[in-house]
């Protein structure tokens, strides 16, 4: 039996001015308005970046590929429809689309996918209601209360419990495993090795030796670079041409090594004045159909990916952040210093980098441990 495939999807929009962004169309490829408005109304004007957009444009599109499915309206969803389409996300019922016509296999989806889809829906929806539309009756978060202060703390009989306000729906299952790290120095040397350019270089050294997001890597214009001191600034703009965007909304700088200086120069001068790109950006496109355009997230991702290849190493951008935030913990960084350091807003986010670095160690110990005991028995065993 064959089955009916819902076109609903999210697509790339290429605007007169040269802009480009993200929208979602309904099965006869109409743009759905209200999810257009939410998307180039409300997330544009709050500065969210090109990604972001179209995350949630791919989220939004699953919602409405199960609404269309049920010939249903979203701003009649009830609590129980949503319960549904939460169970038919993780189940894998609702199936993506790999292209226009024809669905990926089914398969249920993890605890962090799923999260990350309600985390837009819920966005979306409290927009709309916000605006006096959408789902009158539904409510899509609950007063929960905390355990308060101590007895015997200050003002223990003011504030005994706290009020938090949580969504009425919370995916459970296993939470995402430990963020993957290289084998710190060796390996990054390997990938130096295999990579291409002086550009990718520079890439790399940028997401290892630096730490940071391929959004803020790819944002880094040459005026952002001080040659003199080792410095590097993060600056979060809005107008950059490959839509990148640093989440961290405050500027601020980061020592970098001298190799990452070396490369840099490298790329501009053998690389981009060579092949005569004149461009603001430090990390451009080298080859002939689009020379000089600012490297987009999809290339440099495939960059390292394919850099990483070459030497046997599943790669990503995050996995070089993840090795510098690991590395600065075993160092006997603090968390808040881990955290200034990547451009964290919070110091619990750099817990993680902290509890790999033990585990690390902890690794390390048992090993040792292990192999001074096998040398105690072989010397106990020689005949004397």
């Amino acid at each position: 039996m064959s089955v009916i495939v819902v076109n609903v999807r999210a697509v790339l929009v290429n605007r007169p001015d040269g802009d480009v962004t993200w929208t979602v169309v309904d099965r006869s490829g109409l743009v759905i308005d209200e999810v257009d408005r939410f998307l180039n109304g409300y997330l544009r004007a709050t500065a969210a970046s090109l990604n972001t957009v179209r995350s949630y444009a791919r989220h939004l599109a699953l919602f409405f590929r199960w609404l269309a499915g049920r010939s249903a309206h979203w701003e009649t969803l009830s609590f129980d429809g949503l319960c549904t389409f939460t169970q038919d996300l993780q189940d894998g019922s609702l199936r993506s689309l790999r292209r226009p016509g024809e669905y990926r296999p089914q398969q249920p989806r993890g605890r962090t996918s799923c999260e990350a889809v309600l985390a837009a829906l819920y966005s979306f929806l409290t927009y709309w209601q916000l605006e006096g539309r959408g789902p009158v009756d539904l409510r899509l978060y609950r007063n929960t209360t905390t355990a308060g202060r101590s007895k015997y703390s200050f003002l223990a009989h003011v504030e005994a419990r706290r009020s938090q306000v949580t969504r009425r729906i919370k995916v459970r299952g296993p939470k995402a495993g430990a963020p993957a790290v290289i084998d710190f120095e060796s390996d990054f040397l390997r990938l130096l090795g295999a990579a291409l350019t002086f550009r990718d270089r520079t890439l790399l050294s940028c997401l290892y030796d630096g730490g940071l997001r391929i959004s803020q890597a790819l944002g880094l214009r040459h005026e952002d670079l001080d040659i003199a001191r080792k410095k590097v600034a993060i600056v979060r703009r809005t107008d950059n041409a490959n839509g990148a965007l640093s989440k961290q909304r405050d500027p601020f700088k980061i020592d970098m090594p001298q190799r990452f200086f070396e490369f840099y120069a490298a790329s501009l001068v053998e690389e981009q004045l060579d092949l005569g790109i004149d461009s603001d950006y430090v990390f451009v496109n080298l080859e002939a159909a689009s020379r000089g355009r600012p490297l987009s997230y999809s290339n440099a991702a495939q960059v390292v990916r394919r850099t990483g290849l070459r030497v046997g190493i599943t790669l990503t951008p995050h996995t070089l952040r993840h090795t510098h935030g690991t590395f600065l913990a075993k160092q006997g960084w603090s968390a808040p210093e881990i955290a200034k350091r990547l451009g964290q807003s919070s110091a619990s986010s750099a817990d993680v980098y902290i509890h790999l670095a033990d585990d690390h160690i902890a690794e390390k110990y048992a090993a040792m441990s292990a192999k001074k005991a096998d040398h105690n028995v072989s010397t106990a065993e020689r005949p004397r």
